[in-house]
């Protein structure tokens, strides 16, 4: 009880309370009572600190009791009129139900039929309300209770919807024509695309390799003249044979790249129809014309 009462002081109600618990289970006296139910008032349980108070005024004197025994009765009594104002009810009705479907529950506690309608001693703070009835939508409740507060609530139940149990085959919906039903992309598009590809990244190696070899001629011989300590007939001859075919290289694969990447597109983009009617095989016969053209949508 001491250590209870120092935890009380200093704000530690839930210490507190679990200390005059223990004290009160090994005493059960007035004293201990008294206890109890102030550090439940201090933790909002004004229900159960009510409970308390009427448990210590129940209990019976003992002959030659302690004095402090008859004070925490007169504490008690005094706490449990206070209280009496203090806690907060709520009044529960439940529409659109018969009686006997109704289970209705706060905080989880089974509220029973004949008792809705009738005042329900609750803590102050918020509770759920669960409203459950056979045939019918479950409905919750959030409700918040102050101090000396009676709530009234009406919770409605609505019918819950009727499933059928009958089998429905549906008939499957004609598929919707894709935008794009065309042919595969043809072998050869996707050779000259990736040859392009190819030719391209070859141009930029050979693009680079022209720039250094312009860049090592304008250093070493400025004015086509090289000097001769360093550069000799063949290595001259050798600095322009790449400078020349560099140059060459790279404007005749880039040239070359850009022909198969255009040609792989035109493969891609004009591709037949996959699906289409109206594509067809027209023999060409005539005076100066013998063969066959084939016509559709591109």
């Amino acid at each position: 009880m001491i250590k209870g009462r120092n935890k009380l002081k200093a704000g530690d109600a839930e210490g507190a309370l679990a200390d005059f618990r223990a004290a009160h289970a090994i005493m059960h006296v007035p004293t201990t009572g008294l206890d109890l139910a102030r550090a439940q008032v201090a933790l909002g349980q004004l229900v159960e600190a009510s409970a308390t108070a009427f448990e210590i005024m129940a209990l019976p004197v003992a002959r030659r009791e302690p004095a402090a025994f008859a004070e925490a009765r007169a504490a008690a009594s005094e706490l449990s009129t206070a209280l009496e104002a203090r806690i907060p009810s709520l009044r529960l009705r439940v529409l659109g139900a018969p009686e006997e479907r109704i289970v209705a529950r706060v905080d989880g506690e089974p509220v029973p039929r004949e008792a809705l309608g009738q005042p329900r001693k609750l803590n102050p703070g918020p509770h759920e309300i669960v409203v459950e009835a056979s045939g019918f939508v479950t409905e919750r409740r959030e409700i918040t209770l102050k101090d000396a507060e009676t709530a009234p609530v009406e919770v409605e139940v609505v019918l819950a919807p009727v499933r059928s149990s009958a089998v429905s085959v549906k008939t499957p919906s004609p598929a919707a024509p894709s935008r794009d039903e065309r042919a595969p992309v043809p072998a050869w598009a996707w050779v000259a695309g990736g040859a392009g590809l190819a030719g391209l990244a070859a141009s930029v190696a050979f693009a680079v390799d022209h720039a250094a070899a312009r860049a090592k001629i304008e250093r070493d011989c400025p004015g086509s003249m090289c000097d001769p300590r360093e550069y000799d007939v063949e290595r001259m001859q050798a600095l322009r044979a790449r400078w020349n075919w560099s140059l060459g290289l790279s404007v005749t694969l880039g040239v070359a790249g850009v022909a198969g990447v255009g040609a792989a597109m035109g493969g891609v983009v004009l591709r037949p129809q996959a699906k289409n009617e109206r594509s067809a095989l027209v023999p060409l016969l005539g005076p100066a014309v013998r063969g066959v053209a084939w016509t559709g949508v591109f």
